[in-house]
């Protein structure tokens, strides 16, 4: 979607914001936004709002006024309700043709008569014998209307993903594989495998919607045995047939009051560290991890992420230049 002189200019005229990036994250009961702002070398989390659907555009243009948040770099992340991911058989043609290829298998597997957008990701390992990819399909009239809010309330959107990839950007890094498993309010549990920030794995667990809804008793009582039965069969799956390193942690996120409780019987049950996913952010005043939506954080991240990968990039070629330098003199 392109931008209209008019909103050029009016861009322009506003100067530059104050705070370091927006997030927001379209859910199946509302949107919610988050800001960070950086604090020297810390990004803080300084904002949090939420709008109902039926207005949230207008509500979205009101707010950005109110706390000055025009032209501040968006970053925006799907739940579920918005979106279908499906694993495809990599088409057979050279890689600049894949996503052109892509277009004629997902006919078949899409609903007709609605004009999809879709984006592409190659998992870091396959079973062996396959080579599928991970398609992410939206309508296009979605797309369309997410755009022109943002851009309407004099937000600069940057990207459009997904939660599983969002999540992903606040898992600490790591050489070892590391579960999160994280849980939008009264949403299914999205379990992910992660090593070294890149998602080998990735899975919806359903039937856990209502968490929040029981006793410390009632999960002993079944719940948590299910749950650790969903996140053995996760492992046993990343370590059997993508033939990787034994996972060494668990990360907590969900929709539940009794998650420290929750978790100490998930690690009797498993054997596993077991701690609370904390991002490295810090929160502001009256923020607390336990209230936030990773995927409107994670959309948030995206920027961070971004930044310390183009800083990597470049200390690489520096470091290659320097090699062949040494080389060329000896």
């Amino acid at each position: 979607m392109r931008l209209s002189w008019r909103q050029l200019v009016k861009s322009k005229l506003k100067g530059k914001s104050s705070y370091f990036s927006i997030g927001i994250a379209f859910s199946g009961e509302s949107v919610l936004l988050c800001a960070l702002q950086k604090k020297g070398d810390e990004l803080q989390w300084v904002l949090d709002a939420s709008f109902s659907h039926s207005n949230w555009q207008g509500q979205l243009a009101d707010y950005v006024q109110r706390h000055k948040l025009a032209n501040t770099d968006c970053y925006v992340s799907l739940t579920s309700h918005w979106y279908q991911l499906l694993q495809i058989e990599k088409p057979k043609v050279p890689e600049e043709e894949v996503y052109a290829a892509l277009g004629w298998p997902l006919k078949d597997l899409l609903p007709p008569n609605t004009e999809y957008v879709y984006d592409y990701l190659s998992p870091p390992a396959q079973v062996a014998g396959q080579s599928k990819l991970s398609v992410v399909a939206i309508p296009h009239k979605d797309i369309t209307n997410i755009s022109k809010g943002i851009y309407d309330a004099d937000l600069t959107l940057k990207i459009i993903s997904i939660e599983e990839t969002a999540t992903v950007e606040l898992t600490p890094k790591s050489d070892d594989a590391v579960i999160s498993l994280v849980q939008e309010h009264g949403e299914e549990i999205v379990l992910n495998i992660v090593k070294n920030n890149e998602l080998y794995f990735t899975r919806r667990l359903k039937g856990f919607e209502n968490l929040g809804s029981y006793s410390e008793n009632e999960l002993s009582m079944g719940i948590t045995e299910s749950l650790c039965v969903q996140i053995q069969r996760s492992m046993d799956y990343f370590e059997s047939q993508l033939r990787q390193s034994p996972v060494r942690k668990v990360l907590l996120k969900l929709d539940t009051a009794l998650t420290e409780q929750l978790a100490i019987q998930i690690q009797e049950n498993m054997g596993l560290p077991v701690c609370p996913f904390e991002p490295e952010i810090s929160c502001g005043s009256g923020f607390n991890f336990k209230m936030a939506s990773f995927s409107c954080l994670g959309a948030a991240y995206v920027k961070q992420s971004m930044l310390v990968e183009q800083k990597n990039r470049k200390q690489d070629e520096t470091d290659s230049s320097n090699l062949k330098s040494a080389e060329v003199a000896s």
